[in-house]
């Protein structure tokens, strides 16, 4: 089926990639395998595959094209062993097989809806050459129903070789509609609900003068084949960035590429392995299916991690913390500050060691080790929890680290947020039985000398009441309101400061006597 592999689109219708080289990989051709053609293969599932083949088959039409004198391609199913082989091959869907070429299917990721090549063939009758991507549903006995055409097909060219993107989300394909850099290039489209936005060349840095065909995306990573000059034979598998970062595609090179045509590229990225077709020398019919094993890692394989800080004692998110990342050797990568979610997100890459650290003032810093694996596209969920310091040390002063208790604007009531902070005063004063403290109530400069002393000696003195209503032993808890007494900064009174400025006096403070 060389001919049909080459030329069934005619018939039927920046980072430095100098230092990369692709992953190592080992090869088997497949028992499964006829005297014709045989190619094309797609998941269905996690253990059964998809695959064109010009064989004969009972039920199947016998009707031979004349590209090759062989049988027109129908789509077949089989079982997917540990060992890569596929087992109780079997025709496919009757509703789907057509007297002419059906091949290259897609499935959604519910298995509920399926994107498949073909002739122009609807209704029983062949209504023009040219190749198009169909979509059907596939109903609960497994039939497909309800055949559609997809709405950028055209009588004016080809659309074909369909691929999803593993949310379902992307439609990839190739096609040599107008306005391409070649022959044929690869294009995407965007997938809502059966609703399709415009195709988009994926651009000069992935397409070539030349035929690129049969893509498939993994993570962020697209492998497709070209025949482009510089490669081992006919077509060559590369694989490259979806974004077009890489100057330019990286050859799969030997064994995955011959000096025939080698297409059809497709990986689990949990096993890291997967399936690929050719018709170089050695194989059991005209265009063979080979399984393959990754063995070393891809050189563009990449993941994320989103990670969360939380409280160790509370679980709740804490803001503001400083997120340090550092490679296998202790190298920062880099430093992010979290918002109010405790949520950060750094970019990985494949099969590394990484540390990452988790800084806050008044927090104990933690340390979190992240190995990551072979699977590309893969996104590492943490938590880290941080512990938060009982005691703090000021200006040379013994405190307990508790946020500034704040109250009603002038009033000496307390706010609900800083009731549920006082009941962590009272868990040291247990934890701490023979500990002695006094809580100090500061004010800004604004506002007269007197009337700042008064109304923060007021909320000191609600403060300790509400403290002992909540259980705190009166012994060992005093209040005093020292106003404007012990700014500390320059903002005293007559000084022009900002409210943040301001803010830095207007504070509480519970400063151990005893411990």
């Amino acid at each position: 089926m060389r001919i049909v592999l080459v030329v069934i689109f005619c018939m039927l219708s920046a980072v430095s990639t100098a230092q990369l080289t692709a992953a190592s990989y080992s090869i088997k051709n497949l028992e499964a395998n006829s005297k014709n053609g045989d190619f094309g293969t797609t998941f269905y599932g996690k253990d059964k595959i998809i695959f064109a083949s010009s064989r004969r088959a009972p039920g199947v039409s016998n009707k031979k094209w004349d590209g090759n004198d062989q049988p027109f391609l129908d789509l077949y199913i089989g079982d997917v062993q540990s060992n890569g082989d596929i087992t109780n091959v079997k025709p496919f869907s009757k509703s789907v097989n057509s007297k002419y070429h059906d091949a290259m299917v897609a499935f959604s990721p519910d298995l509920k809806h399926v994107y498949f090549t073909s002739n122009n063939y609807m209704h029983g009758e062949l209504r023009s050459g040219n190749l198009k991507i169909f979509r059907a549903t596939i109903g609960n006995n497994g039939h497909w129903k309800d055949i559609v055409t997809l709405p950028f097909n055209s009588d004016n060219y080809d659309t074909g070789h369909p691929s999803l993107s593993s949310d379902g989300t992307k439609l990839y394909f190739t096609s040599n509609m107008p306005g391409g850099y070649g022959d044929t290039d690869l294009y995407v489209v965007t997938v809502n609900d059966g609703h399709y936005g415009s195709p988009v060349n994926l651009g000069p840095t992935i397409n070539s003068k030349h035929k690129e065909y049969t893509p498939f995306v993994d993570g962020t990573v697209l492998y497709f084949s070209s025949n482009r000059p510089g490669g081992k034979g006919g077509f060559d598998i590369y694989m490259t960035k979806l974004d077009g970062s890489l100057e330019k595609p990286i050859n799969l090179g030997k064994p995955m590429n011959s000096r025939g045509d080698d297409i059809s590229f497709i990986i689990d990225n949990e096993t890291q392995s997967g399936y690929f077709s050719s018709n170089r020398r050695g194989g059991k019919g005209d265009d063979d299916i080979y399984s393959f094993k990754q063995e070393t890692v891809n050189p563009i394989c990449d993941q994320t991690v989103k990670g969360r800080f939380v409280d160790k004692l509370t679980k709740k998110p804490i803001p503001n913390v400083f997120a340090t990342i550092y490679d296998a050797k202790g190298k920062k990568i880099r430093k992010v500050e979290t918002l109010a979610d405790g949520v950060f997100h750094f970019a990985l890459k494949c099969d590394e060691t990484y540390r990452i650290d988790g800084y806050k003032e008044d927090y104990f810093e933690n340390k979190h080790e992240l190995n990551t694996s072979n699977e590309n596209g893969l996104e590492n969920e943490i938590t880290i929890e941080l512990e938060e310091r009982e005691i703090i040390t000021r200006g040379g002063v013994e405190m307990l680290n508790i946020k500034s208790i704040e109250f009603e604007l002038n009033k000496a009531e307390l706010t609900k947020e800083s009731k549920e902070e006082l009941l962590k005063v009272v868990r040291l004063m247990n934890k701490f039985p023979t500990m002695v403290i006094e809580f100090g109530a500061h004010t800004d400069s604004r506002g007269g000398d007197g009337y700042n002393r008064m109304l923060s000696q007021k909320r000191a003195n609600e403060t300790v009441r509400y403290l002992i209503e909540l259980g705190a032993d009166p012994r060992r808890i005093t209040g005093k309101g020292y106003g404007e007494s012990k700014l500390l900064n320059k903002c005293s009174n007559g000084v022009k400061c900002t409210e943040l400025e301001h803010k830095q006096n207007k504070r509480t403070e519970f400063v151990i006597i005893k411990n």
